[in-house]
């Protein structure tokens, strides 16, 4: 059998491809001006009417590097779901490591169960049955993460940087993760990043001080939601 040959990292690609591609998403930009405003594209509804701003806290854009050649393939997202997320992962390694490693064995298994789509035979994850544990407080290892969360984000917030960091292991463009101190991500604040960017050249940049931890949540992204979600269904009886 012939091996499929592995796709090499765009910035190892020929200078002549990486104008090629540089190119066409130049065009496309200019394409989807009126939708972005010519600085970037993406793959998301941006500004949408009605929805709260919370739920705008990322997005993968795509705009041109100053080279000529270059694509910046960015994920974008605010300083409070980088918090969110940071103190999650926290919460996980905690959980984890308080686990067995049958236990933990148990926990990451999944079974699926063969069915039919359509004339074509698929596969269906299997729903586990959910196992409490002592050394939780009869919570589930889940819940106990979420429990984690909260206590955390209370007791010991992680610091947040508002930060640039390139990947160059993208096979389309170069990776870019781009952490904004923002209430929301939308066309004008994806636009300021991408000016801030380039100012500092285009490279990786930490900012000095960490973003006053009176401007990052006291909750944790699960309360947060569900708080809106009561909103909303308040709002309509």
């Amino acid at each position: 059998m012939t091996k499929r040959k592995k796709r090499a990292p765009y910035c190892h690609l020929p200078r002549r491809k990486q104008r090629d591609s540089f190119i066409r998403l130049r065009q496309k930009i200019r394409n989807e001006s009126s939708v972005y405003g010519g600085q970037f594209t993406s793959h998301h509804v941006l500004d949408e009417p009605g929805r709260p701003d919370l739920y705008n806290d990322w997005a993968d854009v795509y705009f041109l590097g100053s080279d000529g050649l270059t694509i910046w393939n960015a994920a974008i997202v605010t300083a409070a779901r980088e918090f969110w997320d940071t103190a999650r992962d926290m919460a996980h390694t905690k959980a984890w490591e308080m686990l067995t490693p049958e236990e933990q064995s148990a926990e990451a298994e999944m079974k699926f169960e063969p069915i039919w789509s359509k004339g074509e035979r698929m596969y269906r994850l299997l729903e586990k049955p959910d196992i409490v544990y002592e050394k939780f407080g009869g919570l589930t290892y889940r819940d106990y993460q979420k429990k984690l969360t909260e206590e955390i984000i209370q007791n010991e917030p992680p610091e947040v940087f508002e930060s640039f960091a390139t990947d160059r292991r993208y096979r389309y463009g170069v990776g870019l993760n781009m952490v904004i101190h923002a209430d929301e991500i939308n066309r004008v604040t994806i636009e300021e990043a991408i000016r801030r960017f380039r100012e500092v050249g285009e490279t990786d940049w930490r900012a000095a001080e960490p973003v006053p931890r009176t401007e990052l949540p006291f909750e944790s992204a699960d309360t947060a939601y569900k708080k809106i979600e009561l909103h909303r269904c308040n709002s309509e009886i």
